[in-house]
């Protein structure tokens, strides 16, 4: 694979065209975008309009319901990186049931903010003090069972295990590509 342009868009601006037809020159077979929803909305829209319809591969800021009501019809094909689905994960029913008995329907981050704050807790529980050094330094030791399964973290604070998937716009909904 070869990169035919690397530049970037400024947040909420409303016509990326010029880009888009810079890119489209360079006769790309697929571009990635590391934003958030809002932009990759207007980028998949405003690509078809001018022609450009290759795929576009972005990460978990655009898996969100919101990047599929902005971009219409344009998101179909549209690849997106993010975690697996909780509803399917054993480790994550009690989580769900419970979730959307009090709140409704989980958002997309809902699972990770839940594992985030109970780590957090659990850390400040075992260490018995709020200093960021020695919470930080018992999380960067120990291994938890989360909502989304085994989470634990290497030296330099990243998950060991990033249960990432790929998933694709297909019939205006996000499906795990198999």
């Amino acid at each position: 694979m070869r990169v035919v342009y690397y530049g970037g868009i400024i947040q909420r601006d409303p016509d990326y065209k010029a880009v888009l037809t810079t890119i489209k020159q360079s006769t790309p077979e697929v571009y990635f975008f590391g934003g958030i929803y809002p932009e990759a909305g207007r980028l998949v829209r405003q690509a078809q309009e001018i022609g450009m319809n290759i795929p576009m591969i972005t990460g978990d800021g655009v898996y969100d319901p919101t990047f599929i009501n902005i971009a219409g019809k344009s998101a179909e094909g549209t690849y997106v990186t993010f975690g697996a689905e909780p509803a399917g994960l054993p480790s994550a029913k009690s989580f769900m049931e419970k979730y959307k008995a009090k709140y409704g329907d989980p958002g997309p981050y809902s699972i990770y903010a839940y594992d985030a704050a109970n780590i957090i807790l659990t850390a400040i529980a075992e260490t018995r003090t709020t200093e960021g050094s020695k919470v930080a330094e018992y999380i960067s030791r120990t291994a938890f069972h989360g909502a989304f399964g085994d989470i634990s973290f290497d030296k330099n604070g990243d998950v060991t295990k990033a249960p990432y998937v790929i998933w694709k716009v297909k019939g205006g909904k996000f499906v795990e590509v198999k």
